[in-house]
């Protein structure tokens, strides 16, 4: 991991992607929150029936400090054989593309490897198992989380609830290098 982290510091040519999912429920989560004293404090609202989600998946740039994503209602092997696909053609002028993710099942699956298997710029490297502190994507779930999915208050339209979380997420990559920074990447090791 390190060694393939080296290699895209060092040559332009070389691209790596942090590849995970995470779902956004509807029903917003409890967390602290502020607000002036009066009657408007924030509330978690949730809504009867079922907890309906936007699942997530992203690839994070750990030398570039892009990121990448894409909004699903569910997530199968075929979904993120696109999504794989996607990283690949977002980096077209790489000539070597490093993608990173962990062990779930899913991830193994043909019909998700098969997106990538004739391009033979793209190498898939796993991390092991049970390591979530390894993969900065899921620093980005946590960004997200603390400036949306908690405590919001979009819990009857869902549409407006994934629009919300897009925005959210793009609001993330438009500052590459504070999110380089928030995710602890861009740095000469990748794991210090």
């Amino acid at each position: 991991m390190e060694q393939a982290y080296a290699e895209a510091r060092q040559d332009r040519a070389t691209v790596m992607w942090f590849e995970d999912e995470a779902s956004f429920y509807r029903n917003a989560t409890v967390a602290r929150a502020w607000a002036p004293r009066g009657r408007r404090q924030p509330h978690a609202r949730s809504r009867p029936g079922t907890n309906a989600c936007w699942r997530m998946a992203a690839g994070l740039d750990p030398v570039g400090g892009r990121l990448n994503y894409r909004r699903y209602t569910r997530i199968d092997a075929p979904l993120i054989g696109q999504f794989y696909a996607q990283l690949a053609a977002v980096s077209a002028a790489a000539e070597r593309i490093y993608l990173v993710m962990d062990n779930w099942p899913v991830h193994h699956h043909p019909n998700a490897t098969n997106a990538v298997a004739g391009d033979d710029r793209v190498s898939i490297l796993w991390l092991p198992t049970y390591s979530p502190w390894l993969n900065p994507t899921e620093k980005v779930w946590k960004w997200v989380r603390q400036r949306f999915s908690h405590m919001h208050e979009d819990v009857e339209d869902m549409d407006q609830f994934g629009q919300h979380l897009a925005a959210t997420l793009d609001q993330a990559g438009q500052d590459p290098q504070a999110l380089l920074q928030y995710t602890a990447t861009g740095k000469s090791k990748l794991y210090s």
